[in-house]
């Protein structure tokens, strides 16, 4: 979850990710801190307790377990597994750690740990002075109730620059850009969906020769997690991949224009057809269906069910033992989920991805929130630091809005895997804090785990899980 202003998000984020990763990714071998730990303390994050999360004391330094912080924020990283180290952000200015390593390095120079980060019990933990100190987070420690309290910082407001004294010139500052942010491009069942971090008025034309349906966004830029895919500047374009369509070749965007900023997309089409372009909320999309003339999401009083396949991209999530990547597996059964809801004439369907490209957890949530969607659904694998870990969970985050969604999916998907039942669950994951409308997220099964990892990539079990997902989901819509 993300807290303060955008520059603090960002290296919080960056951060945070980091640690995560190397959660997930570092070799089995589990390297230990030199001197004994005490444990059975708690995380209280802007005054919610964070379940599941106990910090320990080693040398006299309080070690927090970052898996759980970056659960709550998320970002991409770069790690290096032969020499244990990752590197947080880009060239500009990194930040580097190494496990078992005093000494991380940043944009200003190194900077000495009190204790160096290590894995234990198949948690990475790191000192809670470095967290406060990297991540602008306000730190203090309750003796008495053995607490960690974190607080996100206040951003300070925005002070004019003004010349001390007549005739001295002073730079005026930048003023921040007017521009939308475009946040998400994806392409699912002949719709094209464009996520906008403001209201943007899209212009669109059709071209012959070949076949093309061009959308200009005026005042807009490319925001933090289509940059995130590679460079998108002026003369640089971006391709969406659009598979089982007798419509569509492709999906480009690019900026075509810097003054005004203005992003533009080419839907590349196998041959002319009607659209139909409107938005809703911070939504833009382009409807192919019925040769443009299939009427808005949401008409007719049909339920709008956002499916959300994790990670994507560069964040390929958790790796199984095979080398199975979390973000191509979930993508498989959330294109089967959607495919099944498309046949549904009462429910409509929108992807938060629908391709290997990567959507910030943020932008997923605000997907389905601009979209008015009714429920919210996304979909993961498991990972853990042993092959032992087994079976199916789904979460909620907020109890009084989502847990009987997640109890009601939980069921059907355990079922359909034949895989233990872990339950559902409460966590504090940032796609389903940050929806307003019910929503879950389903753990399949657990990648490091032989036998679960083989099923999941099985075409079969893939549609039987998908199956089960839209059962469920049909159950708790009523429809």
């Amino acid at each position: 979850m993300k807290f303060g202003n955008l520059a603090w998000k960002k290296t919080a984020l960056l951060f945070a990710a980091v640690l995560l990763l190397a959660l997930f990714a570092l070799p089995g071998t589990v390297r230990h801190a030199s001197a004994a730990a005490t444990a059975e303390a708690s995380i209280v994050l802007d005054g919610q307790t964070i379940n599941g999360a106990e910090p320990v004391i080693v040398n006299q330094t309080t070690m927090v377990p970052i898996r759980v912080v970056s659960e709550q924020l998320g970002y991409s990283v770069n790690w290096n597994q032969s020499e244990g180290r990752v590197t947080i952000g880009g060239e500009a200015s990194p930040l580097v750690l190494t496990i078992g390593s005093a000494t991380a390095g940043s944009a200003s120079g190194n900077v000495q740990l009190e204790q160096a980060p290590f894995v234990r019990s198949s948690t990475t933990y790191v000192p809670l002075r470095f967290v406060g100190s990297q991540m602008g987070l306000g730190v203090k420690w309750e003796q008495a109730s053995r607490t960690v309290y974190l607080q996100s910082p206040v951003p300070a407001p925005s002070v004019p620059t003004v010349p001390e004294t007549p005739g001295t010139t002073t730079p005026t500052p930048v003023a921040p850009s007017n521009n939308a942010s475009i946040d998400a491009i994806s392409f699912s069942d002949n719709r094209l969906t464009i996520s906008a971090g403001a209201a943007v008025t899209p212009k669109s034309s059709t071209l012959a020769g070949p076949d093309r349906i061009v959308v200009d966004l005026p005042n807009s830029a490319f925001g933090p997690g289509l940059l995130a895919n590679g460079s998108l500047g002026l003369g640089k374009v971006g391709t969406l991949a659009v598979e089982n369509s007798s419509l569509v070749k492709q999906v480009r965007y690019s900026l075509f224009s810097e003054s005004p900023s203005t992003i533009r997309v080419v839907i590349d089409l196998n041959r002319a057809v009607g659209y139909n372009l409107y938005t809703e909320g911070n939504l833009i999309f382009v409807d192919l269906n019925d040769d443009g003339t299939a009427p808005p999401v949401g008409t007719d009083g049909k339920k709008v069910v956002v499916i959300d396949p994790g990670h994507g991209d560069h964040d390929s999530g958790g790796v199984g033992i095979t080398g199975v990547k979390e973000k191509d597996m979930v993508l498989q059964v959330g294109l089967k989920v959607a495919a099944l809801l498309k046949q549904e004439p009462n429910i409509d369907v929108i992807m938060t991805r629908s391709d290997d490209t990567f959507v910030a957890l943020d932008d997923r949530a605000k997907i389905a929130n601009d979209a008015g969607a009714d429920v919210f659904l996304s979909i993961h694998g498991n990972k853990a630091n042993t092959s032992s870990a087994v079976g199916t969970e789904t979460y909620y985050a907020d109890a009084s809005r989502s847990k009987t969604l997640s109890d009601t999916i939980q069921k059907h998907v355990q079922a359909a895997t034949g895989f233990r039942d872990r339950g559902s669950k409460q966590a504090n994951y940032v796609v389903i804090r940050k929806t307003t409308m019910p929503g879950a997220l389903v753990e399949i099964g657990f990648l490091s785990n032989s036998e679960e990892e083989t099923l999941m990539m099985q075409e079969d079990f893939q549609q039987k899980v998908a199956l089960a997902i839209v059962a469920g989901l049909k159950e708790y819509l009523g429809v």
